[in-house]
Order: structure tokens, then C-alpha cells, then sequence
């Protein structure tokens, strides 16, 4: 009985030594190459949002914001809305919400559903369109129905679980009557406009987020992670492996991202571990030896090295006929060998014709040593006509020098005329209310001279005397007034400016007139009305002044209208001359500037 007893505790003992060998999984990352064509980190993209769905724009009591320059929350993006390599347009498309009332014991659950989607097109600025891909969101599950109208974060430049599903609105604990007052009354199928509404704006958001992810899988590596079981031995005093351990700690250190050399030294010592095992009739020894063929074999599959691995499960198989690891690696040396699908060839075309009608038309328009057309916004009350004001004035100044028919008269003649048509059409047709009295006359001027040249026009011969247009025009506003009606605004024109000004915050005022005053310089030297090299200081000056403030108020520049206002001053501080075209822009960049005062 003794003899017995003993060898039972023996046995046990054997059993319960041979249990300090446990397995965990290491996380193996593996690199996948981009879908498309690899380019280097970060991105040069801009995101340009559009639609030309009906659903989505002409309904203007729904006002969504679906035309606009997206900013992408991704380290691997530079938005770049100057000149970037790779135009993304994300396309929304317009499906109907859907409303869903759940009936849950004696209450009812109201579930409102977004089903918006887009297309993202792909445009090479220098070769064409590329590539376009559909972009949704996941089905929502409609049995229990997760709300996921909050709580998350823009900033992650990605969508976890549930906010990679479709938005969804979730109100509960509703009678019958409550959950159907949810209900469109024109079309009951469809939910009200405001929840419609509510889940849609959040539905468009997400869709933004979601294109830096799948640039990142078109043009950069991306790391996917497989779980792989090693084993490892628990703290033992009386079975244990320095060499065991070491090279595990070789594996989990070279992993994540995979380090051949550490895993061929780990797998290197775990053989030599194995080769020193003669005897395989102890069971803990039996145990050990299997826990180290096991992980030699799942270091092989970790570098994808299937040379010699059948010999050794075969091996690992003629003594633990049913080893799961041995039969696992068979599956994953037969899927490792599976051809790889084709990269997908890429062709360049012309871009689709319905973006002419787009933003995104003038946005691949810009060329490089231009200033570039940037979205003209209509002045507001702080700016008026501020910026003509102001150059009118100092035009004034040349014209009085100027002698009649000399190329600076003409010139800033011509310019008088082209702010006086700003006044008949409206363009910039705002002032503040302070100084209306005070530019009654200049106002009044002002259209007199439009209404004039209208005249003219009316039946002047385009057709035989173009070349001779202007001369003829000058010379017949000069018969109808004499110089000096031009230039008698001075005063009132100083006291609407400052009064104009004034509608800023104090700790603006000062960039405010730094603005308008280097769209005069330089709307002077397009003119070539003013001594070059003295209007050159003033202009790289004024450009320093805009530079530095707007560096300190919005450190993130990553507006399109930074970008072009750093483009305008690089090519004016070159002292490069500009078309009037390019003067146009370029009072449009100071106009939207002057809008974050």
C-alpha cells in the first residue's frame, strides 16, 4: 500500500512539474505593400468635398455642409491646399434616412439611420484621374441598435467600433403615440427632417474621416497583426531554462515588426535545447522537448521560412499525433504559397467632365510661379469697400502728379474706371453705415463714370475700333470732366477708412490697415504707377507685417488661403511682375484674410 502511495505521488508530482509549460499569444506585425503605388509618408493631398446629388444641396432648409476643403487628422497626411501631388475628392452621394420603431415589451424604441455615402476620385495634378473607390459605412444592427451619434473623437483621424457604422439615432422608452410622432408627415416611412438632419450631418463628418485610412492602404506600408501561440515556462525552481528564456524574450522583442535575425537566433537556441534531448520516456522531459519543437516551428512560420518545416512536424506528429501547431503549420505554409492577386495597373485619364462644374475645376487650374484664383468671398460690413477706398486715395496722389496722356494717367485713369464698375455692379457694394454720408460725392462719382462708360459702350464699335477702345474712352470721360473732379475724395476717402477700420478689435487695427495698404502697393505696381524700388520696400514690408501676425493668430495654417498668401508673397518678393488677373486673386487672398480679424 505504502509502495503504492508512492508512486502515485510521483506520478503527480511529474504531472504537475510538467504544467509549468503555458502558451501565450505574441502579436506578429506584418507589413502589407499599398493597393495602389507606394509614395512617401506624409500624404501630399488635399480633400475636397462636393456633391452634385439634388438630395443634398437643394433643400434649403437642410443646409448641409457638403462644399468644402476638408483637413485630415492623420500624422501620415500633409494637407497640403496649395499645389499638392494628389487631389482626393470625396463625392457625397444622397440616399434617404430610415426610420425604424422597435417595439420592446410594453415601450417602443425610435432608431433614425443615415445612409449617405460617397466616392472618392484620385487626381494626379500632373497626369489625370486615377483611381475611385466607394466609401460607406457598416450596417447598423438593427435588432439592437447601437446609437453612436456622440462620442467621437475627430482628432483620432479614424473610426473605432460603433462609429464606423452608419449614424444612428437611438430615443427608447417611448409609448406607441411618442414613437410615431418620429414619423415624416408627408412620406410616415421616413423619419422628421430635424433627426434626418441631425443623423446626416455626423454621417458626412464620418465619411471625411474616413478617407485618411484608405489613402494610407493606397499609397503606404500598412501593419496588419497575426496572434501566434509560444510557449513559455512559469517560474519553477525545479524545472526551469535560462536558454528557454532568452530566446523567447528574442521572439517578443522581434515581432512587432518582425526581426529575422532575433527569430533565427531564438529558433537556433531552442534547437540546440532540443538536440540535447535524447531521452523522451520521462514525461516532463516528453513535454518539454514538444513545447520546444512547437515554438521552433512557430518561429519559421513568423519569418515565413518553410524549408525545413515539414521534416520537423512530421517530426513533432510521430510523437503528438493530434499537435495543433504542427497541423497549423501545413495550413499556413499551403496559404503562404497561394499566388499573390495582381497590383492593380494604373491608368491615368482626363478628369470627369461633371467636375468642371465644380470648386474642384479652379482648384486643379493653379500652376506653379502664379498667383492662383482662391474662392472670392462677398465683403462684409468690417470690409466694405475698404480696399478700394484705400487705393483710390493713393491713386489719387499719382494722378495729381501724373501728366494727361502719360502712361501713369492712363493707367490709374483705368483704374479709376475699374472701381467705379465695382460700384455700378455691386461687387463690392457694402459700407458701413457711419460713412455713407460721408462718400455721398464719391459714391455718387463713382457711378456717374460707370453709367458713363456705359453709355459709350452702348455704341461704340467693338468690332472695327477694339484696339482703339481705351484711348477713346479716356479721351471721352476727359471731355465730359476735368482732371481735378478725380482726385477731390482725399478727405472723405481718409475718414471712411479709418471709420471702416474701426469696426475691428483694437489689436487689429494696425494689420487691418497693413492689409489694405499692400493691396494697394501692389495693385500700384501692377499698374506701374509707382517708383519700383521704393514700392518694393513697401511691399516686402507690409508682406512681413501679414507674415508674422498671422503666424502668431493661426499657427495651424492649413487653410487654402495660407497657402496662397505664402505663394503671392514669395513670387511679389521676387519682384515678379503680375497680370491683372493675378491681381484680381490676389486681392481676393487679402479679402478672406481680413475676414479673420
Amino acid at each position: 500500500m505504502k509502495a503504492k502511495f508512492l508512486l502515485l505521488l510521483l506520478l503527480c508530482s511529474a504531472f504537475i512539474q510538467a504544467q509549468k509549460i503555458r502558451w501565450d499569444y505574441v502579436n506578429v506585425r506584418r507589413e502589407v505593400a499599398p493597393s495602389l503605388f507606394l509614395k512617401e509618408s506624409p500624404l501630399n493631398v488635399a480633400l475636397i468635398c462636393t456633391t452634385f446629388d439634388s438630395g443634398l444641396s437643394s433643400d434649403p432648409t437642410m443646409r448641409y455642409q457638403v462644399f468644402e476643403n476638408a483637413i485630415l487628422y492623420n500624422d501620415f497626411i500633409y494637407n497640403n491646399f496649395g499645389l499638392p501631388e494628389i487631389v482626393a475628392v470625396l463625392e457625397y452621394k444622397f440616399a434617404p434616412a430610415t426610420l425604424h420603431l422597435v417595439k420592446q415589451d410594453l415601450k417602443y424604441k425610435v432608431v433614425v439611420v443615415s445612409h449617405l455615402y460617397a466616392n472618392l476620385i484620385l487626381i494626379d495634378r500632373s497626369k489625370g484621374f486615377f483611381d475611385e473607390q466607394e466609401v460607406r459605412l457598416g450596417d447598423i444592427d438593427l435588432v439592437h441598435p447601437t446609437a453612436n451619434i456622440k462620442g467621437f473623437n475627430s482628432n483620432l483621424g479614424f473610426l473605432d467600433y460603433p462609429n464606423n457604422l452608419n449614424t444612428t439615432l437611438v430615443i427608447d422608452d417611448l409609448t406607441e403615440f411618442e414613437a410615431n410622432q418620429y414619423k415624416n408627415k408627408t412620406n410616415p416611412s421616413l423619419p422628421r427632417s430635424g433627426e434626418e438632419k441631425s443623423v446626416n450631418e455626423i454621417q458626412l463628418f464620418k465619411l471625411k474621416m474616413k478617407v485618411g485610412s484608405i489613402l494610407r492602404g493606397k499609397f503606404l506600408p500598412t501593419a496588419r497583426y497575426q496572434q501566434r501561440s509560444f510557449n513559455y515556462l512559469k517560474e519553477d525552481k525545479d524545472f526551469k531554462s535560462d536558454n528557454f528564456d532568452k530566446a523567447l524574450q528574442l521572439i517578443k522583442s522581434g515581432v512587432d515588426p518582425v526581426n529575422e535575425s532575433k527569430v533565427r537566433e531564438a529558433i537556433s537556441i531552442w534547437q540546440t535545447e532540443a538536440d540535447a534531448i535524447t531521452n523522451l520516456d520521462d514525461k516532463k522531459t516528453k513535454k518539454y522537448y514538444i513545447a520546444l519543437q512547437e515554438n521552433i516551428l512557430q518561429g519559421y512560420n513568423v519569418i515565413r521560412d518553410f524549408q525545413n518545416t515539414d521534416e520537423l512536424a512530421s517530426k513533432l506528429k510521430s510523437i503528438d499525433s493530434n499537435n495543433e501547431i504542427a497541423n497549423a503549420l501545413i495550413s499556413n505554409k499551403k496559404n503562404a504559397a497561394l499566388p499573390q492577386p495582381p497590383q492593380k495597373e494604373i491608368v491615368f485619364a482626363p478628369v470627369p467632365a461633371r467636375f468642371d462644374r465644380s470648386d474642384v475645376k479652379r482648384f486643379l487650374d493653379k500652376k506653379s510661379g502664379k498667383i492662383n484664383a482662391i474662392v472670392r468671398l462677398q465683403p462684409d460690413k468690417y470690409e466694405g469697400k475698404l480696399g478700394d477706398m484705400n487705393t483710390y486715395k493713393a491713386a489719387s496722389e499719382v494722378f495729381r502728379k501724373s501728366q494727361v496722356n502719360s502712361t501713369s494717367f492712363n493707367a490709374i485713369l483705368s483704374l479709376f474706371l475699374q472701381i467705379a464698375e465695382y460700384e455700378r455692379t455691386g461687387v463690392n457694394y457694402d459700407q458701413v453705415k457711419e460713412v455713407k454720408e460721408v462718400l455721398k460725392s464719391y459714391n455718387a462719382f463713382c457711378l456717374q463714370l460707370a453709367k458713363e462708360r456705359k453709355a459709350f459702350d452702348a455704341t461704340y464699335d467693338f468690332k472695327n475700333q477694339a484696339a482703339s477702345y481705351m484711348e477713346k474712352l479716356r479721351l471721352h470721360l476727359l471731355s465730359l470732366h476735368k482732371k481735378e473732379e478725380f482726385t477731390v475724395f482725399d478727405d472723405a476717402l481718409s475718414t471712411a477708412i479709418t471709420a471702416t477700420i474701426a469696426h475691428t478689435k483694437p489689436e487689429n487695427q494696425q494689420i487691418a490697415r497693413d492689409i489694405i495698404d499692400l493691396n494697394t502697393a501692389v495693385t500700384l505696381k501692377a499698374n506701374a504707377t509707382a517708383d519700383p524700388v521704393k514700392n518694393q520696400v513697401i511691399i516686402d514690408r507690409l508682406i512681413d507685417n501679414v507674415t508674422a501676425f498671422f503666424a502668431k493668430k493661426v499657427p495651424n495654417q492649413q487653410y487654402e488661403v495660407f497657402f496662397e498668401f505664402d505663394n503671392a508673397a514669395k513670387l511679389l518678393k521676387q519682384n515678379k511682375s503680375i497680370s491683372a488677373v493675378e491681381l484680381g486673386n490676389f486681392s481676393s487672398i487679402l479679402c478672406v484674410l481680413y475676414f479673420y480679424l
